[in-house]
Formats: structure tokens, C-alpha cells, sequence
């Protein structure tokens, strides 16, 4: 009984911990802010002329 109520904590504890966690993610680029130069490598999408695992720079 004593495991099972221990477990019991430590899982809403976890649970707790995670759920404040989750409400502090910010995804995305701010308003008003620039991206910068980033590489990508392309996986599909359309027919542009450019081949699947292209490693492709953007500025």
C-alpha cells in the first residue's frame, strides 16, 4: 500500500510539474522580429525543380 500511494505522489507531482511547464512554450517568431539565415534540406513538397535531399540556405 505505502509503494502504491509513494507512486501515487511522484505521478501527480510529474503530471503537476509538466502541465506549468507546457503553459510556458512560446513557438513561432515574434511580431515584428526578423528570421535569420537558416539551412534546410528538402523531404518533398512540390515539383520545383529542386531534388529531394537538397541541402538548400535561406537568407
Amino acid at each position: 500500500m505505502v509503494a502504491r500511494s509513494v507512486f501515487g505522489a511522484m505521478l501527480l507531482a510529474f503530471v503537476g510539474s509538466t502541465l506549468v511547464e507546457a503553459g510556458e512554450v512560446k513557438s513561432g517568431i515574434p511580431v515584428g522580429k526578423s528570421v535569420g539565415t537558416y539551412q534546410a534540406v528538402k523531404c518533398g513538397g512540390a515539383r520545383d525543380g529542386v531534388r529531394v535531399d537538397q541541402q538548400l540556405c535561406y537568407t
